[in-house]
């Protein structure tokens, strides 16, 4: 089940009404029941596999209160190494297994190792971050362990969350706890930011990812131009793919008064990639800051260490993406990016003071977006990429052959009617961007008149209801951080 399935538009509705109908001290234990409900959905063995992890979870924060610094710092070694441990057989053993049998080829000693087919647990990157941060926290004494088995559980699994993120802290079983009466206004609000997730998964991502899947599957086929706009294509789809779960997440959470964690703001408005990465999947970049980043040494250490916990930072956020060396690429380009932006950071600013151009000039804005936004293209392509050889045959087809191959359409699944509903679409998203730059755009709406409230929101539901459906044959494509 996901956020735009037929059966959440059934189950939604249920847990609402019986979350606010319900007196305040039952309410954690509906959303505790409806998230059970939600994993279950996913398999029997997805729910048994989270309640595991939250009891290693449990008695692990548990001991950490009742045990000498040195007994602490072991009781947090081995529960961090039964989480991650657990997150590696199921999600790197594989990976693991097929590289060392490349390794051992290039060696001259080929060997066959067999690699178990193990299923991925829904939600197991994002569930078990939450509880290593915690327990982090617990070690640290930023909290105090939790006493009540449910509440942690409830935590772990609250399902706005629960497939994809954000990655929230700690701070959130406080609001499980004891959540708010019934808000007409947050309700509404709530609602609103779904079905503004739902417009970008519909209208643009899984527009785009049509033609995006076109031309990575053959890049040969087209021109340099086609394929470089395919490549822009996709840095616009993964963005509104993720970021219209973000929205659904945290508009079905606030919807029942739980605010979780902001996880994008306007990021390719960025001027750097070091500012795209706090703009970004912010829950995920923040954890790694929190903790990795910073218990490595993060900045305090000189330039050199710096740049090389940046490098470390971002090799396992790019292997957190994915068992692969095409995300271990990506992040290691976006960490290079960071270094080499920090090592002539003084050369550019000499630069545009030749040229005359101020920092805070237009010019510099916007040619700033623009490089950060192109050099995060370049690196998506390896993330989208099946593998190396295929990510580097989709860079060959920008810089060689010819710029168009006509019909420039041809073979792309998408027809210029289809290109002009998606241009459109990415207009107004655009608009939207623009004007949260400076307000809260959700706020602003509500203070609009009640008419032209009520003909905005009907013309964003007939937009989805029409231009989200594109007819027989259509395969909707999943959300992309489903499988992380």
């Amino acid at each position: 089940m996901n956020f735009l399935s037929p059966a959440f538009f059934l189950f939604f509705p249920a847990v609402a009404l019986c979350f606010f109908l319900l007196p305040q001290r039952a309410r954690p234990w509906c959303l505790l029941a409806a998230s059970a409900l939600f994993c279950l959905w996913a398999g029997v063995e997805c729910l048994l596999f989270l309640l595991c992890a939250a009891l290693v979870t449990y008695a692990g924060a548990r001991l950490l209160e009742n045990r000498s610094q040195r007994g602490r710092r072991a009781v947090l070694i081995l529960a961090l190494l039964l989480l991650f441990g657990t997150l590696f057989l199921f999600k790197y053993l594989s990976f693991t297994l097929s590289l060392t049998q490349r390794l051992l080829a290039l060696t001259g000693r080929p060997c066959s190792i067999a690699s178990p087919e193990l299923i991925l647990p829904v939600g197991i990157s994002f569930y078990l971050f939450m509880a290593a941060g915690y327990l982090i926290d617990v070690y640290r004494g930023d909290r105090a362990a939790q006493r009540s088995f449910p509440l942690l559980v409830l935590f772990l699994s609250f399902f706005p969350h629960l497939v994809s993120g954000p990655i929230d802290r700690s701070g959130l079983m406080d609001l499980l706890r004891t959540p708010p009466a019934f808000d007409y206004d947050r309700f509404r609000a709530g609602l609103l930011r779904f079905l503004w997730g739902a417009f970008k998964k519909l209208c643009i991502a899984d527009r785009l990812a049509i033609l995006v899947n076109a031309v990575f599957a053959a890049p040969e086929q087209f021109g340099a131009l086609q394929v470089f706009a395919a490549a822009c294509a996709f840095s616009v789809q993964i963005y509104c793919d993720f970021s219209a779960y973000s929205d659904m997440a945290l508009g079905v959470a606030s919807a029942m008064g739980i605010p979780l964690m902001e996880n994008f703001r306007t990021p390719y408005f960025s001027r750097s990639i070091g500012e795209f990465w706090r703009r970004w999947h912010i829950s995920l970049s923040s954890w790694f800051r929190d903790y990795l980043y910073i218990p490595l040494g993060g900045s305090r250490r000189g330039s050199g260490r710096k740049y090389c916990n940046i490098l470390i930072v971002f090799a396992v956020s790019g292997l957190w993406h994915g068992a692969g060396l095409t995300f271990l690429v990506w992040g290691l380009l976006n960490g290079a990016y960071q270094a080499a932006g920090g090592l002539t950071a003084g050369l550019r600013s000499r630069c545009r003071q030749a040229l005359g151009l101020r920092d805070d000039s237009p010019v510099t804005r916007w040619w700033q977006m623009l490089v950060t936004f192109l050099l995060s293209t370049l690196a998506w392509v390896f993330f989208k990429a099946a593998s190396l050889s295929s990510a580097l045959a989709v860079l060959r087809g920008m810089v060689s052959g010819p710029l168009l191959v006509r019909p420039i359409l041809a073979n792309t699944g998408l027809d210029r009617g289809e290109c002009l509903v998606a241009l459109l679409c990415l207009a107004a998203l655009l608009a939207v961007d623009l004007l949260s730059l400076r307000r809260r755009v959700c706020e602003r709406f509500l203070t609009l008149p009640r008419p032209l409230r009520w003909v905005l929101v009907l013309a964003l539901l007939l937009t989805v209801a029409v231009f989200g459906v594109y007819g027989t044959g259509y395969d909707a494509q999943d959300f992309i951080y489903f499988k992380f």
